[in-house]
């Protein structure tokens, strides 16, 4: 596995907890990343584990990924992505009957690779009162 960062101290303490991977079946995201395969799934699994943490559940039904602008004001705390060479993307995830946002840095990693930090921008939302 490349390294990464996860900035959110939360985080990263949850994604020690549970262990279960992302998904057991073909998820199909929409939108656009600059994210490679392996590293979307790697930054899906923290989100998962994550999501598991928080909310109990772990099973992963969509990703729409959206690439932000250079000009976007990050959320804090985050890595300076963009002064890092890097960028930052927002992925919206429908987790177990919840929708939940979450801002995506990432960066060139001096090591080789892309480093990354994962910051939530909402809480679990509830998708039955959504129309």
């Amino acid at each position: 596995m490349k390294p990464k960062h996860v900035i959110a101290g939360a985080i990263l303490a949850m994604a020690t907890m549970a262990s279960q991977p992302a998904t057991a079946y073909t998820l199909t995201p929409t939108g656009r990343t600059l994210a490679s395969p392996q590293l979307a799934a790697d930054v899906l699994r923290d989100i998962s584990s994550f999501s598991k943490a928080t909310g109990g559940c772990s099973f992963v039904f969509s990703v729409h990924m959206t690439v932000l602008p250079r000009s976007y004001t990050p959320v804090q705390p985050s890595m300076p992505a963009v002064a890092r060479g890097g960028h930052f993307e927002q992925w919206s995830l429908n987790a177990c009957g919840a929708r939940q946002r979450f801002q995506i840095a990432m960066w060139p990693s001096p090591r080789g690779g892309t480093d990354y930090a994962i910051t939530p921008l909402t809480g679990r939302m509830s998708l039955a009162g959504r129309r």
